[in-house]
């Protein structure tokens, strides 16, 4: 069925920039492959794969790759993106996991708080590194 879809790049650059508003990007796509279809059956298919698409990305694979680049959990980075970004909006989405390095840093930097940085790193103590 993607196949026959017209300009398949394209949509997916546009799905893809409209992203940044969750669930937003997946329904222009949609409703241009009910228009083109002519189904509601084929819109529906591409509503549920670009949406399973981007929950994989955005829950599995983009929080892995940013915790291993900043040596940080990745559970740690999708919490901190949706806690900021529920606390500050789109802005504070952007700035969470910054916050959260910069949280994980200092903590490793004095010895009371260690303990604080071992639970933020990607892998517990032999992640964080001390300074004694």
């Amino acid at each position: 069925m993607v196949d026959g879809l017209e300009l398949q790049r394209e949509w997916g650059v546009i799905a893809f920039v409209r992203n940044f508003i969750p669930f937003i990007g997946s329904f222009v796509p949609t409703l241009f492959a009910a228009a083109q279809f002519e189904s509601i059956y084929a819109a529906l298919v591409v509503f549920i794969g670009l949406n399973l698409l981007q929950f994989v990305i955005g829950s599995y694979i983009e929080p892995r790759v940013a915790g291993t680049a900043v040596s940080v959990s990745p559970f740690m980075v999708l919490f901190a993106v949706f806690f900021w970004g529920m606390l500050w909006g789109i802005a504070g989405a952007f700035i969470g996991v910054p916050i959260l390095i910069t949280l994980a840093t200092l903590c490793a930097r004095h010895p009371a708080s260690r303990p604080i940085a071992v639970l933020l790193s990607a892998g517990g103590a032999t992640q964080v590194k001390t300074d004694q």
